[in-house]
């Protein structure tokens, strides 16, 4: 197993730790400038893999964590140590942690880590890392084409989408709501086809699963020309995308 994505895993489940800590209390939950929740395990989980990744030299740019500048970094380390902050605090059991490596402009590592569950995908060059999960891409032919949406941030554009593009085609679709990176791993499993987004997400949350999906032969790719997402941007914030899973 590559260095670097052991590296990763083992900072990934650290920081599943320190989260499931706060979780197991009472915690509370503050308010950034951007409205987003926070809560006391969003930042130990960051200072945990900050300090963890150290060792291997690369920049670090995390989602608590950001640079003034990244422009100059090339290769560094893109994480959010908790993806689906709602739904931790919704004690829904269901968000992740998130550590992607950014190589030109693309993710070329990626790990997802749940840690309710203690299920694990992780990736790097087609080499994959699994604990606890499944990591299938079969579908049954006779499965019903399902559309995943956010639990908790699903928009209008999003119903939108599914009528004027996926529902002519597939009539019989069925959508199905998950929280943070999860749908991204059911989309790996075969246990789901697309996911759209239109809500207000950052390279971070989509990074690592960016280079999970595409390794299993799936696509994320900008709704507006088909493009995937690009990383290193001047700021942060995706455009509206879809997740395909790999093709049938």
């Amino acid at each position: 197993m590559n260095n670097l994505l052991s590296t990763a895993t083992e900072a990934a489940r650290e920081a599943g730790r320190a989260i499931m800590e706060v979780y197991a209390q009472a915690f509370e939950v503050y308010t950034k400038d951007d409205d987003s929740p926070v809560t006391q395990a969003d930042l130990r989980a960051s200072n945990i893999i900050k300090e963890m990744l150290k060792p291997t030299g690369l920049p670090f740019v995390s989602e608590e964590d950001l640079p003034p500048d990244r422009s100059k970094f090339g290769r560094y380390w893109l994480v959010d140590p908790l993806d689906g902050t709602a739904e931790f605090v919704k004690r829904n059991g269901e968000f992740t942690v998130n550590i992607a490596l950014i190589e030109n402009k693309r993710p070329v590592l990626g790990v997802i880590y749940a840690p309710v569950t203690e299920q694990l995908w992780g990736v790097e060059s087609g080499e994959w890392k699994v604990e606890n999960g499944k990591l299938s891409t079969f579908h049954s032919p006779l499965s019903t084409f399902t559309v995943l949406v956010s639990r908790s941030h699903r928009t209008p554009e999003v119903d939108e989408y599914i009528n004027k593009v996926l529902r002519p085609e597939h009539p019989d679709l069925v959508i199905d709501t998950q929280g943070s990176s999860l749908k991204f791993a059911r989309l790996v499993e075969g246990t789901a086809d697309v996911y759209v987004c239109y809500s207000k997400t950052k390279e971070w949350d989509t990074a690592a699963a960016d280079a999970i999906l595409t390794a299993a032969g799936g696509r994320v790719v900008r709704i507006s020309d088909g493009l995937p997402l690009e990383y290193d941007k001047e700021d942060y914030p995706n455009p509206p995308f879809v997740a395909w899973a790999p093709k049938k």
